[in-house]
């Protein structure tokens, strides 16, 4: 196991992210988190509210493309791209504010995709055991 190590867009602190060797090198498991003041990366969760059109497509603008810094490659030069998020169009009742939205981290709080236990958020080794033993905190998702 290895951490990725970023910087955090709050604090300026040092954030970590849980990996795993998968062979060939490793791969990211976990958001980027911020120990020092609590800030953790927006995952995936980011899609669920973006507009959809009756096919399930999701809807863009059409404008300049945005660069987000929180997007760059990480190591061993895996791009973490969604350049498509910044045309996205996001729901009226999505839970991020703009700070959030334009630095990619939550502020203060855990990524409901994270591995969390009792509300902590634990690397990838720590969950399985959790979860063999039914202490993985349960998501609600959309």
């Amino acid at each position: 196991m290895s951490d990725y190590i970023g910087t955090c867009p709050y604090c300026k602190g040092t954030t970590y992210a849980d990996s795993v060797d998968v062979g060939v090198g490793y791969v990211q498991c976990g958001p980027y988190h911020c120990e020092n003041c609590g800030a953790s990366e927006i995952g995936p969760e980011l899609d669920d509210w973006c507009y959809k059109d009756r096919e399930g497509k999701t809807i863009y603008t059409t404008g300049k493309r945005r660069y987000w810094p929180w997007l760059r490659k990480g190591k061993g030069g895996k791009s973490r791209s969604r350049e498509d998020y910044s045309k996205c169009v996001l729901r009226y009742d999505a839970p991020f504010t703009n700070e959030e939205l334009a630095t990619g981290f939550y502020r203060g709080r855990i990524s409901p995709y994270a591995n969390t236990v009792n509300g902590q958020l634990v690397n990838h080794i720590e969950a399985k055991e959790a979860y063999r033993h039914g202490l993985l905190d349960e998501k609600q998702f959309l």
